[in-house]
């Protein structure tokens, strides 16, 4: 089974490097592939990534949902792992997902647990919530590192051209071939955002965001709010 790992990034710089040696030493021996689709980084991240990855691939302007759709049309493997930049995946992930993917029940798509890589009691309590969040929607979040089988994911036309949200879209169309299925272990992924904007604040906003988009915001005007 070959994994390919698309990589959606702008302006990560300063840590892109780190988080592709890691994905490097964590499945050294077995088939893996790297694409790393930048949206127009003006950083030098792109280029900070040619070394170690399988493939780099350069859009003028950023659209995370063009992106990952991008690296799943250039991709070769047999499962295709949507992993954030600023995500980091359990030590055990190809073993996990590869017993999920052989499992006789096929999932449509798995995703990671979500953890933070702040252990305190507020960032424990938003991993809560987005637990039950992904529970009541039945859509785990982007940070969550979603893999589809490749087949599955070209046969419901893949990620759509939004600006927001575009993980519900895919997941939406992928039920419909059967169970997604939210594994135990943790992806661990970077508070940065809430540390930069605010706890509380990023906390209500991506509350907002969800309700809004239930009640039919159009994505469009969601990336407004989001930024």
């Amino acid at each position: 089974m070959k994994f390919s790992i698309v990589i959606p990034t702008l302006n990560e710089s300063a840590g892109i490097v780190a988080a592709l040696e890691r994905l490097r030493e964590s499945s050294a021996a077995d088939p893996m592939e790297i694409i790393v689709s930048d949206g127009g980084s003006g950083d030098g991240t792109a280029e900070a990534a040619q070394a170690l990855a399988d493939k780099v691939l350069t859009r003028r302007g950023p659209g995370r949902a063009r992106q990952m759709h991008e690296g799943a049309l250039s991709a070769s493997g047999d499962i295709l792992l949507f992993l954030h930049a600023d995500t980091r995946l359990p030590e055990s992930w190809r073993q996990t997902l590869e017993k999920a993917w052989n499992a006789r029940s096929h999932p449509s798509a798995t995703a990671f647990s979500l953890c933070f890589d702040k252990d305190e009691r507020f960032y424990r309590f938003i991993a809560k919530m987005a637990a039950w969040r992904s529970r009541l929607t039945g859509v785990p979040l982007g940070d969550q590192a979603i893999a589809v089988w490749r087949e599955d994911y070209f046969q419901v036309g893949g990620f759509p051209p939004v600006a927001l949200m575009e993980e519900y879209y895919l997941i939406d169309k992928l039920r419909r071939l059967g169970p997604v299925r939210v594994l135990s272990e943790c992806a661990v992924t970077s508070a940065r955002r809430y540390e930069k904007n605010g706890r509380v604040f990023q906390a209500l906003s991506n509350f907002f965001i969800t309700a809004l988009f239930y009640l039919g915001v159009p994505p469009r005007v969601l990336v407004d709010i989001y930024r």
